[in-house]
C-alpha cells in the first residue's frame, strides 16, 4: 500500500512538473513574441523589399528621404532624419531625439550646425559628401533598399519618425502615408 502511495505522489508530481514547464514554455514564447513586436513597433516594413539601383541619383535622393534608426540602436534615443529637396543633391544629416514628448507637442529643437550631406558619383560609386564644422569627408553608400541603408559599415533601418515633419513637405515629394 505503502509503494502504491508513492507511486501515485511520484506520478502527481511528474505531471504538475510537465504542467508547470509546458506553461513557462507558452509564457516565454508569449514574450519573445511581444519584444518581436515591440522590435519592430517603430519601422517601416515591406513586403517586398529591395535594393535600389545606386547609379540612379534621383531614385536614391528618394529613397534616402525620411527617418532611419541604426540597426545595432534600434531602440535608440535618437534617430537620423535626410530630407533631401526634390531636385537637389543634398540635404542636413539631422540625428534628433525620438520620444513621446515630441510627438505629443509636435515640437522640436533643431541643430543650428548640422552637417550637409551631399549625393555625389565619384568613379562610377555613388557616394555622400559630409561637410560640416570639422571638415568634409566621403563615404560610399554600400547597399540602399527600401527599409536599409548601409554606409560606411553601419546599416539602418527605416523609422516611422515624426508624422508631423513628414507633413511638413518642404520638398515636394508626395506622402507615402
Amino acid at each position: 500500500m505503502k509503494k502504491g502511495i508513492l507511486i501515485t505522489i511520484i506520478g502527481i508530481v511528474i505531471i504538475g512538473i510537465g504542467y508547470f514547464g509546458l506553461q513557462m514554455f507558452d509564457l516565454a514564447k508569449g514574450v519573445k513574441e511581444d519584444i518581436g513586436k515591440n522590435f519592430n513597433r517603430n519601422l517601416i516594413l515591406v513586403l517586398h523589399d529591395y535594393e535600389i539601383d545606386l547609379t540612379d541619383l534621383d531614385s536614391v535622393r528618394e529613397n534616402l528621404n525620411g527617418f532611419w534608426i541604426p540597426e545595432k540602436d534600434i531602440n535608440g534615443k535618437e534617430i537620423l532624419w535626410l530630407d533631401f529637396h526634390k531636385t537637389k543633391n543634398s540635404s542636413t544629416w539631422e540625428l534628433i531625439p525620438y520620444n513621446e514628448e515630441i510627438k505629443r507637442n509636435e515640437s522640436i529643437t533643431m541643430n543650428s550646425s548640422s552637417t550637409i550631406v551631399s549625393l555625389i558619383k565619384e568613379n562610377g560609386e555613388t557616394q555622400m559628401e559630409f561637410v560640416s564644422l570639422v571638415g568634409l569627408d566621403t563615404t560610399e553608400i554600400e547597399k540602399l533598399s527600401k527599409t536599409k541603408f548601409k554606409i560606411d559599415g553601419i546599416t539602418y533601418l527605416r523609422h516611422k519618425g515624426y508624422d508631423f515633419l513628414e507633413t511638413w513637405n518642404v520638398h515636394g515629394y508626395e506622402s507615402e502615408k
